[in-house]
C-alpha cells in the first residue's frame, strides 16, 4: 500500500468514486487499477468499488490481492451469481457517495491526472452531466496510436495542443465514463433492459440530455481501451448488440439524427487530426530497447515488454526497436518500432536484449552518439573460447553499460569477460499470482518442455515416465512449448498434454493447480516460471541452474537438485512431497517469505531509478584489427531489411545461426538452437 499523501486540505478537494466492473480477465484488472492508482492524486479518489460479476477463482485471488494492497480504497463486492454488466455498474453506482463517479471498464488504463482533468472540465462548466475522454478504442472518437507513440505520449499530446477543450459528444463511450452526482440523482441509473450491455451508456446519455445536462468528449486526455479483455465476443453477443441497437433507435432516432448532424460538422476526431502535424507525431523516445523480435513463446520478450509497459503507464518515454515480429507478445501499451525506420527517431539512449542485437545496435549508438547498455538476461556463452566466445565477449565492450537480472549472472560476466553490471532481479506480479494455500493433497505435477537441450527436457521426459509408471492418482501436466517437442505416445493417454505456446494467463491458471513444479533445466539466468510456482502456492523440485538460487532455499520452500543429471535425486524429493503433505504445507507456506521484494511493482520503481535518474554518457571506443574483422564479418551476417516474409525471417535467422561452429550446435545457448531449427532446410 503506497503511502498516504493527501494534504490537511484534501477534503475539500472533489471526490471521485470509481467503478469497476469486473468479469475475469485478471491481467487486465490488475494493470487497470495500477494505472489508476499511479496516475491519480490520492485526494481525488474516493471509493473504488472492484465489483466482482462471479469471475474465476484466478480473477478472485487477484482482486482480494488489491484489497489489500490498498485497503483504505478498495471495497470488493462479489455477486454469487452473474449479473452482467450493466446490473453489476448499476450496483456500484448505488453504493457510491461521492461527488463523481468514474465509470471505469477493467480493460481500460487511465493516463496521468486522467481524473483531475475530466472534473476540471465539468467545474467549468455545471451543465456537464457526462464526460469522457478520447481512446484508441472507443466507437466515434477513437483515435488510434501514432507509429511509435505510447498510449501516455498520446495523452501528453493531446494535453499539450488541447487543454481544456471539449467537444459535444454524439454518443458519449462507456469504457471511461465520468458522472456527476446531480445527473445521477435526477436521471437515476443505467437502464437495465439492455440486458448485459452496449448501448445503455448512449441511452444515459440521451436521458441527461433531456433533462437539460450536456454529454462532453474532453479532447485533451487520453486512454487505452483494450476492448472485450473482459466480455468477448460471440454470436450471442452480437445478436444482443443487434437487440440493443434496435432498441436504441426506436427510443431516440430522431434526436441521435439531429445530433449527428451537428456533430459531422465538429468532429472532435477530425479537430485533433487537423490539428495534429508531422511534427508533432515524430518520434521521441529516451529509452528504446532493441528485440531481435517480438515473440509469444519467447519469456525474455515478455520481460522486456512489462518492463516497457510499466514505464509507459509511469508516463515515461520508453520504446522497444524490433528486427521482426515471430508471432504476436500480449499486450502492448504502445506502437513498437520496426528497426528499419530508425533514421527517423530521436533516442535517448538504447538497451541490447541480447548479444546479437548488440551487434545491431553497435552503429546506431555510434551516428546518435548515444550510450548503450547491454540488458543480459541469460548467460550468452557456455564455452570459453571459439567463436561465439570472442563475438559475446566483444558486445561487452561494445556496450557503455550492463544491466543483469541476477546476482549469478553478475558474477558470470566478471568471471567469463571481467565487467561489471548493475542488477535488477526478475519480478513477478504477486497482485496475480498470489493465492491461499489450502492444498489437503499432493496430486498435481507440472512440467514444460522447451525443446532446448540446455532446459533439460530429456531428463523431464524420463522423470514423467518413472512418476507415470510408479504413482497412481497424480495429475501430471506436461506444456509443450514447441510443436516440434517429440512426446513419447506411451504418455499421451495418461498424462494432460498441453499444446504451447499457451498465454500468460493460462500458465497463471495451471500454476495455480500445481502442487509441486518440475524443472530439470542447466542453465537459467533466473529461472522466472519456479518464483511463479511459488507465489502460487506450489513447491519447486528443480536443478541447480544457478540462476533459481536468487529465490530458492533448499530445504525450506522446494529442493534444488544439485546433481542436475541424477534422475533418482528429483523422484526422491518429488515422492517425499507427495507422501508428506504436511510437509508440502510448510514449504508452500515458506515459500511466501520474502517473496515481496519480488513484487513487480517495486521492481519498476527500480528500473524507473536506473533509466530515468542514472546519468548515462556515450563512450567513443576503439577496436583492435582483429576486432573490427569480427564486427564487420558479425554486421555482413545480420544486414537482412525488415520484411513481413517469413521466409526471409527464417532465413536471417538461419544466417546468424551459421556463425556457430558446427560441433556446437546442439550443446550451446538454446537461443541458437532455436535460431537454427527455425530455418526450413528445403526452401
Amino acid at each position: 500500500m503506497k503511502k498516504d499523501t493527501r494534504s490537511k486540505d484534501s477534503n475539500k478537494m472533489p471526490k471521485c468514486d470509481v467503478i469497476i466492473p469486473v468479469f475475469n480477465a485478471p491481467d487486465w484488472v490488475k494493470l487497470c487499477v495500477y494505472a489508476l492508482f499511479v496516475n491519480t492524486p490520492s485526494e481525488y479518489i474516493g471509493k473504488v468499488y472492484l465489483m466482482n460479476d462471479n469471475s474465476n477463482d484466478t480473477t478472485l485471488d487477484c482482486l482480494k490481492n488489491l484489497k489489500n494492497k490498498y485497503p483504505n480504497y478498495i471495497e470488493l463486492v462479489s455477486n454469487k451469481s452473474n449479473l452482467g454488466f450493466i446490473k453489476n455498474t448499476n450496483k456500484g453506482i448505488k453504493l457510491s457517495s461521492s461527488e463523481y463517479v468514474l465509470l471505469l471498464n477493467s480493460d481500460c488504463l487511465v493516463s496521468r491526472n486522467t481524473i483531475p482533468k475530466l472534473i476540471a472540465h465539468i467545474e467549468k462548466d455545471s451543465k456537464i452531466g457526462l464526460i469522457s475522454p478520447v481512446s484508441n478504442n472507443a466507437a466515434n472518437v477513437t483515435l488510434e496510436m501514432y507509429d511509435g507513440f505510447s498510449y501516455t505520449q498520446m495523452d501528453s499530446l493531446l494535453e499539450k495542443k488541447f487543454s481544456g477543450m471539449n467537444f459535444d459528444a454524439c454518443t458519449i463511450v462507456g469504457n471511461c465514463l465520468m458522472i456527476t452526482r446531480e445527473c445521477i440523482n435526477k436521471v437515476g441509473y443505467l437502464d437495465e433492459v439492455y440486458g448485459m450491455g452496449y448501448g445503455e451508456e448512449t441511452d444515459y446519455q440521451f436521458k441527461a440530455m433531456k433533462q437539460g445536462f450536456k454529454a462532453k468528449i474532453a479532447i485533451d486526455t487520453y486512454v487505452y481501451h483494450k476492448k472485450e479483455a473482459s466480455f468477448g465476443s460471440s454470436k450471442e453477443k452480437d445478436e444482443e448488440v443487434a437487440l440493443n441497437r434496435k432498441l436504441f433507435f426506436q427510443r431516440w432516432g430522431k434526436e441521435y439524427g439531429e445530433e449527428a448532424k451537428r456533430y459531422a460538422d465538429a468532429d472532435p476526431i477530425k479537430y485533433i487530426n487537423q490539428n495534429i502535424t508531422e511534427k508533432d507525431k515524430e518520434i521521441k523516445v529516451d529509452t528504446l530497447f532493441y528485440l531481435l523480435s517480438i515473440s509469444q513463446n519467447a519469456g525474455g520478450s515478455h520481460v522486456v515488454v512489462d518492463i516497457v509497459n510499466s514505464l509507459v503507464i509511469r508516463g515515461f518515454s520508453s520504446n522497444i526497436l524490433y528486427r521482426m515480429i515471430n508471432g504476436y507478445c500480449e499486450n502492448m501499451l504502445f506502437n513498437p518500432i520496426p528497426d528499419n525506420r530508425i533514421e527517423e527517431i530521436s533516442i535517448g539512449k538504447i538497451v541490447t536484449t541480447l548479444w546479437i542485437t548488440t551487434y545491431m545496435a553497435k552503429n546506431i549508438a555510434e551516428k546518435k552518439k548515444i550510450p548503450l547498455i547491454n540488458f543480459v538476461q541469460g548467460y550468452e556463452n557456455y564455452f570459453e573460447n571459439g567463436l561465439i566466445y570472442n563475438s559475446v565477449a566483444l558486445t561487452h565492450k561494445i556496450a557503455d553499460y550492463r544491466l543483469t537480472i541476477s546476482k549469478y549472472l553478475n558474477e558470470k560476466l566478471m568471471i567469463g569477460f571481467g565487467k561489471d553490471s548493475d542488477i535488477i532481479q526478475n519480478s513477478v506480479n504477486l497482485d496475480l499470482l498470489l493465492k491461499e494455500n489450502k492444498n489437503s493433497s499432493v496430486r498435481n505435477i507440472t512440467f514444460v518442455l522447451r525443446d532446448y537441450v540446455m532446459k533439460g527436457d530429456f531428463l523431464l521426459l524420463d522423470i514423467i515416465k518413472r512418476l507415470d509408471m510408479e504413482f497412481s492418482g497424480l495429475n501430471i501436466n506436461v506444456v509443450y512449448m514447441n510443436e516440434r517437442t517429440q512426446i513419447p505416445e506411451l504418455f499421451k493417454n495418461t498424462i494432460n498434454l498441453i499444446k504451447g505456446p499457451i498465454s500468460r494467463l493460462e500458465m497463471i491458471n495451471l500454476l495455480k493447480r500445481t502442487d509441486i513444479y518440475v524443472d530439470a533445466s542447466f542453465n537459467e539466468g533466473f529461472g522466472l516460471l519456479g518464483l511463479e510456482a511459488i507465489a502460487c502456492g506450489a513447491v519447486p523440485v528443480v536443478s541447480n541452474s544457478f540462476g533459481n538460487l536468487e529465490y530458492m532455499r533448499n530445504g525450506k520452500n522446494g529442493f534444488v537438485i544439485n546433481e542436475v543429471n541424477d534422475i533418482e535425486k528429483y523422484l526422491s524429493r518429488i515422492k517425499l512431497l507427495i507422501e508428506s503433505p504436511s510437509l508440502f504445507k510448510e514449504m508452500a507456506e515458506e515459500g511466501k517469505k520474502g517473496i515481496e521484494k519480488f513484487d513487480s511493482d517495486i521492481a519498476v520503481e527500480e528500473y524507473i531509478r536506473y533509466f530515468f535518474d542514472k546519468r548515462f554518457v556515450y563512450k567513443e571506443k576503439t577496436y583492435s584489427r582483429s576486432e573490427l574483422k569480427l564486427i564487420m564479418s558479425m554486421e555482413k551476417e545480420i544486414e537482412v531489411p525488415v520484411k513481413e516474409s517469413s521466409k526471409d525471417e527464417r532465413r536471417m535467422l538461419y544466417r546468424i545461426s551459421k556463425l556457430i561452429p558446427k560441433g556446437v550446435k546442439n550443446f550451446i545457448k538454446p537461443f541458437v538452437t532455436y535460431l537454427y531449427n527455425m530455418y526450413d532446410h528445403s526452401k
